[in-house]
């Protein structure tokens, strides 16, 4: 499938071109007879979208020639040091004399706009922190089928043969776990020896919070104490002075009032405090009951649940397995980008017992072994009665949400502020519920009456407002210079906690120079993670080992034991030339030539394969 092409009017595909050799003169090649390779697609993707016929990123490999610039797609409103991030991934591109162009975008435009499903990454390198959603420190899929060729969550357009048929196998062994962790520890092992992608750190989530007027914060893995994807400081929270309604302030505004078509934007978050889902995930990052209060494993495609008792929906409705069903059945017809991981495995749902409480039953079209955990902690369910008679779903918004959630919908005011307040009938404000939950973060208490999430500029106004008394937490992560500076102020106090969720760069496998795993291989031996940690982070991240998105929590199937890449910034320019690549006299990296273009051709044709793996010869 590799498409090569002579270049008549190369230097205009190329960008930034001129033809340069290792030495700075001109190479042997004539320009007009330099082959070319395109961005493209490498196999019939399963997924709808991702054909050569709409591929959205132009980067052409062109003979002789000297790479084009390299777009690096960040969000500095994402983490206080991205930005930072940014630069250190520019740098090691820079080192091995790639030109790079720095993209910096709001948060939801690289969400909505600059990742799609159906293509990819709409740049060469992006790069984010993975939001702390409860479901990625419960089970390796969350990381591990990103690799998978028919899953949208595959931004990187990655496909490795051997990798996707591993990731089946472990993907569908429900009973024997510890055959599934060998299975999970191969496929890491290959993922880091390929270099798929640009595995950081894991970053500590460093927030700050009124401990004068409230207690009964949770540092809660990845979410911090005060962050939106865990419920636990909110309905653990607990007034020590006047003060019953607690605010949180955030830069990041909400779209819209729709959790399970959200596509991942803040309000997905946020609105999980207005509803519940199947099962949630513990503070030690334990499997607990929601709304379902357990599971029968009837057989590998056939799980049943008992519903709990006494459920109320926040206008008064009860809460019946119809809605079980009939949320499954929404998601699945109306593509639910949310609710996808819930009932992408799930064929249909039947009703084994009506009624309060309930029993239902989930027949599966093929064995999940990760429904029961990330699956099942990612779901939401809506109320039939509110649902059932809106005409198009993936297009509503509700004026007034209604949910089971420990919290109902009071107002919001996009870009001005969304106000909860406790919803009484919920089982978490019962102390003996809670407490079994938390066990040692756990206070007793009637908790607060109201929530407020509260709009501030940047992160600067954020912790002004922290120090003035007109928030109570930081809703987004802080450095650590920054927490320290708003625990400067009496009653604020500086809190941390530990995370699962990887800072990591994505790199589009539809781009003939990241298709080379030779230069992927160099790239990690040129990026500087602890460096990074040491200088920008001071030390408050644990430095990735090898190019691996599991985190040591997700015991048993993290693999400590893969290759790794010692920084080498000349080793990797040394491992760049015996491929065939060259520099400029500017310093300027220059694609191949001759027998050495042929030797890259084949390796971006297998990529999968560096020079060694293919039996090269040392070009340099």
């Amino acid at each position: 499938m590799l498409t090569t092409t002579a270049a008549l009017g190369a230097a205009g595909l190329a960008g930034c071109g001129g033809n340069g050799g290792g030495d700075g003169t001109e190479t042997d090649t004539p320009l007009s007879d330099a082959e070319t390779i395109e961005t493209q697609f490498r196999h019939d993707w399963p997924i709808d979208g991702k054909t050569n016929d709409n591929i959205p990123v132009e980067y052409t490999a062109v003979e002789g020639e000297t790479l084009p610039p390299i777009t690096i797609n960040f969000a500095s409103d994402e983490e206080p040091w991205m930005r930072e991030h940014a630069l250190m991934i520019q740098r090691a591109f820079n080192d091995l004399g790639v030109p790079t162009e720095l993209d910096d975008v709001p948060t939801n435009v690289m969400y909505d706009e600059y990742w799609a499903a159906d293509t990819g990454h709409t740049v060469p390198v992006s790069m984010n922190t993975h939001g702390p959603d409860p479901q990625r420190g419960l089970d390796p899929n969350p990381f591990l089928m990103r690799m998978h060729p028919e899953t949208s969550g595959n931004y990187y357009n990655y496909w490795n043969e051997e990798i996707t048929e591993l990731l089946n196998e472990q993907a569908a062994e429900i009973e024997d776990q510890e055959r599934r962790a060998d299975l999970c520890g191969q496929i890491q092992e290959l993922a880091s020896e390929d270099a798929y992608l640009d595995a950081i750190a894991f970053t500590e989530v460093i927030t700050a919070a009124n401990t004068a007027d409230f207690e009964g914060y949770v540092p809660t893995p990845g979410n911090g104490t005060t962050r939106d994807s865990f419920i636990w400081t909110q309905v653990n929270l607990q007034p020590t002075g006047d003060a019953t309604t607690w605010v949180k302030g955030i830069t990041a505004s909400m779209g819209g009032l729709s959790i399970a078509w959200a596509a991942g934007g803040p309000e997905a978050k946020r609105l999980t405090n207005l509803y519940d889902g199947l099962y949630d995930a513990s503070p030690e990052l334990e499997i607990v009951p929601a709304l379902a209060v357990n599971a029968d494993v009837v057989d590998d495609t056939t799980v049943e649940m008992d519903l709990r008792e006494g459920v109320t929906w926040h206008d008064g409705e009860q809460f019946t397995p119809e809605d079980v069903k009939f949320s499954v059945e929404l998601f699945k017809e109306y593509n639910s980008p949310e609710m996808g991981p819930f009932v992408g495995p799930i064929d249909n749902v039947e009703i084994v017992e009506e009624g309060d409480g309930g029993r239902v039953r989930f027949n599966l079209a093929e064995p999940d072994a990760a429904f029961l955990t990330q699956r099942v902690v990612r779901s939401v369910i809506l109320p039939k009665h509110r649902w059932e008679d809106v005409d198009n779903p993936a297009q509503y918004s509700p004026d007034n949400p209604v949910g089971t959630g420990p919290f109902q919908f009071v107002d919001w005011s996009q870009g001005s502020q969304f106000r909860v307040e406790k919803y009484e009938d919920h089982w978490m404000w019962d102390d003996d519920t809670r407490e079994e939950i938390l066990g040692d973060y756990f206070v007793a208490g009637d908790g607060i009456d109201e929530m407020v999430w509260a709009n501030v500029g940047n992160t600067d106004a954020l912790i002004g407002a922290l120090q003035s008394g007109d928030i109570d937490a930081t809703g987004t992560t802080l450095s650590n210079d920054q927490a320290d500076r708003a625990a400067g102020t009496e009653g604020i106090e500086k809190q941390t906690a530990s995370n699962f969720a990887p800072l990591d760069v994505h790199l589009n496998h539809t781009v003939p120079l990241l298709r080379d795993k030779t230069f992927r291989q160099a790239l990690s031996h040129a990026t500087d993670k602890e460096g990074f940690v040491e200088g920008v982070l001071g030390g408050r991240a644990d430095v990735i080992e090898g190019q691996n998105l599991l985190s040591p929590m997700l015991t048993p199937f993290y693999n400590g034991d893969i290759p790794t890449y010692e920084y080498d910034v000349e080793g990797a320019r040394t491992m760049l030339q015996e491929a065939g690549y060259t520099f400029d006299g500017d310093d300027n990296l220059v694609w191949p030539t001759g027998d050495a273009w042929d030797a890259f051709a084949e390796r971006v044709e297998d990529g999968h394969a560096n020079r060694e793996d293919l039996d090269q010869p040392d070009f340099s």
